[in-house]
């Protein structure tokens, strides 16, 4: 199916870029993101900034123009296509993130035939140790966000902390574009294990790869390209026959509309680098010539 045209407009929690029906003389759909729906942050150290903000969302529309901040855990950014993403044999689509390695910052991936009803796109970490089902973070919106100060958070198993401040960024790191100025943002999802540990040989901290099935994360394939399209190197692929429901249960999709993406850790990996936060730049998707 294709979709009407959108308007040009910032609705609440929502970000439309434009968006033209197709013309007699147009070869057909975009493979690039010709949407977003809504981007809701966690706070982290890249919010008010380029890479945090409504203007790097309205980035990722249309090609690879930019990364987008996800934030802290749950934060997230939700897109579509200017058609529906089939299932096909193999990949489906890809997501850009800014991975390299030593350097995963885990997102985890769902997605909606309508837009209404979720499913999350299992990965290598599902029944792992350290993984969390069922995982929900609360932010405390700090008492100043002139400048950067620590974001309070707790879980609803018994953790407390805080994002903290990291010396590169001075900023708020709350997101003060969300609209109706919420004293507290709350979000439910999968947490992964941490993957950050301190490398003596290299003296940093590293962030490892899992093994498949996850946004901005070195995987195996990360650099292969799918069919003859060099525009899918550099992401993560991602397979519809791996849906499932909230009980995990194998559910078979046709077809998607909506794509979502959320941060999957809740982990601090020094002042150097900070909160893990997932990057999305971008996403392709393999139906537009279907």
């Amino acid at each position: 199916m294709r979709y009407n045209s959108f308007v040009c407009a910032l609705a609440a929690l929502s970000v439309t870029a434009c968006n033209t029906e197709h013309g007699p003389d147009d070869p057909g759909n975009s493979k690039w993101i010709s949407r977003v729906v809504e981007y809701r942050p966690a706070p982290g150290q890249f919010i008010n900034t380029f890479q945090g903000n409504v203007t790097a969302a309205e980035g990722i529309v249309g090609g690879r123009n930019g990364c987008l901040s996800l934030g802290g855990f749950g934060g997230y950014v939700i897109f579509e296509f200017d058609h529906e993403v089939r299932n096909i044999d193999g990949t489906d689509f890809v997501i850009f993130g800014n991975a390299f390695d030593g350097n995963s910052e885990p997102g985890i991936v769902e997605v909606s035939p309508d837009g209404n009803i979720w499913y999350r796109l299992q990965g290598s970490e599902d029944g792992a140790a350290g993984t969390l089902q069922d995982y929900t973070i609360a932010y405390t919106k700090p008492a100043q966000t002139e400048t950067a100060e620590d974001v309070p958070w707790s879980d609803n198993r018994g953790g407390r902390g805080t994002v903290r401040t990291v010396t590169y960024h001075t900023q708020p790191y709350w997101p003060l574009f969300l609209p109706g100025n919420p004293q507290e943002l709350s979000f439910s999802g999968v947490r992964l294990p941490d993957n950050s540990s301190w490398s003596e040989s290299g003296n940093k901290y590293v962030q490892t790869a899992f093994a498949w099935g996850y946004a901005d994360n070195w995987s195996a394939d990360y650099n292969e390209m799918v069919g003859n399209d060099p525009d899918t190197r550099a992401s993560n692929k991602f397979d519809l026959d791996n849906a499932v429901d909230r009980d995990g249960n194998p559910v078979v999709l046709t077809a998607i509309r909506q794509i979502k993406v959320y941060t999957a850790l809740n982990q601090w990996v020094g002042n150097g680098v900070g909160e893990t936060s997932t990057e999305v730049c971008g996403a392709l998707s393999l139906s537009a010539d279907l």
